[in-house]
């Protein structure tokens, strides 16, 4: 078994299909055709199934896939170790982020940590909690920063908590709400709001539902459950929608975010972000560095404390 066989196995799982595979890794197509069956007869079992729409992989597949990529990781990792006592100052990180931590905390700490470390590169995906677990797991990806209700309890990872930050009913800044001052949730509860609420699992609802049952009220009609985070504000920043968004993202001084917060009567169930790894101690000094960094630019960023409402 070769590692470039798993490569193209994994990159065959991907594509979803051999063609699109081969294209992308620059390779014919009968070249990766016969490197995956090469690999099938070393373990005696087909790893793919084969039809007119591509490829899916077997029982045998997934576990094979599994593996593959936490290989792959251990040898990003190895490799970043081996970086860092040559004094190479170069190495890869991949992270995963909530759409909101995307466009806002995590553009700052890599920006700061390309200044002290130029030669480091970045993947960065979109994940939500908790679909990133898997992938962290794994060493598809080293760390996820993610938007939580509550601190995750999971005894095999590190979890870290960066920022504690509420949700805040939000509006367009032309909404005729946005000037009318503070508002009781009873009052919210009752006007004729349409909202729009990012879903990405079951993570926006549960906010949603949980910011009006808190406090007794039943929660609003919504008619649109968006998995999309900056369709989310283009909806609501064009149309008459309400939603619901961290305190921190209006906050941002630095950011044009066309929206006007809603102020409460009451605090508003927490909406926290925090940091997803493997164990520190499996962690390259690449990434520990980088860690290191999350947390200094979440200090920074840390909304102010406010009062009743905030």
């Amino acid at each position: 078994m070769k590692l470039s066989q798993l490569r193209q196995f994994l990159a065959a799982l991907e594509a979803g299909t051999i063609r699109q595979a081969a294209r992308q890794m620059f390779l014919s197509q009968s070249s990766l055709t016969k490197s995956i069956h090469q690999l099938e007869e070393e373990l005696g079992t087909p790893l793919l199934h084969r039809g007119p729409g591509g490829v899916t992989p077997t029982a045998a597949g997934q576990a094979l896939a599994a593996r593959a990529r936490a290989i792959e990781g251990e040898l990003r990792e190895a490799r970043n170790d081996v970086d860092a006592i040559r004094g190479a100052g170069s190495g890869e990180i991949r992270v995963s982020a909530s759409p909101t931590v995307a466009t806002s905390l995590l553009p700052q700490a890599v920006l700061d940590f390309k200044r002290s470390r130029p030669k480091t590169s970045f993947q960065i995906a979109e994940g939500v909690y908790p679909d990133v677990l898997g992938p962290v797991r794994t060493g598809q990806i080293d760390f996820a920063i993610c938007l939580v209700t509550e601190r995750p309890r999971e005894e095999d990872l590190n979890v870290e908590s960066l920022l504690r930050d509420r949700v805040v009913p939000a509006v367009r800044a032309s909404h005729p709400l946005a000037q009318r001052g503070r508002l009781t949730l009873a009052e919210l509860a009752r006007l004729d709001l349409e909202w729009v609420i990012y879903r990405r699992g079951h993570g926006g609802r549960d906010v949603f539902e949980r910011t009006f049952l808190a406090a007794g009220h039943r929660p609003p009609r919504s008619t649109i459950e968006c998995t999309s985070f900056a369709c989310v504000l283009a909806l609501v920043e064009k149309g008459d929608y309400a939603t619901l968004v961290p305190s921190q993202l209006l906050a941002d001084r630095g950011r044009r975010i066309p929206l006007a917060p809603l102020p409460t009567d009451a605090p508003l169930p927490p909406w926290n972000v925090a940091v997803i790894s493997r164990p520190r101690r499996r962690l390259s000094p690449l990434g520990l560095a980088f860690l290191r960094q999350l947390h200094q630019s979440a200090l920074r960023s840390r909304p102010a404390p406010a009062g009743r409402g905030g």
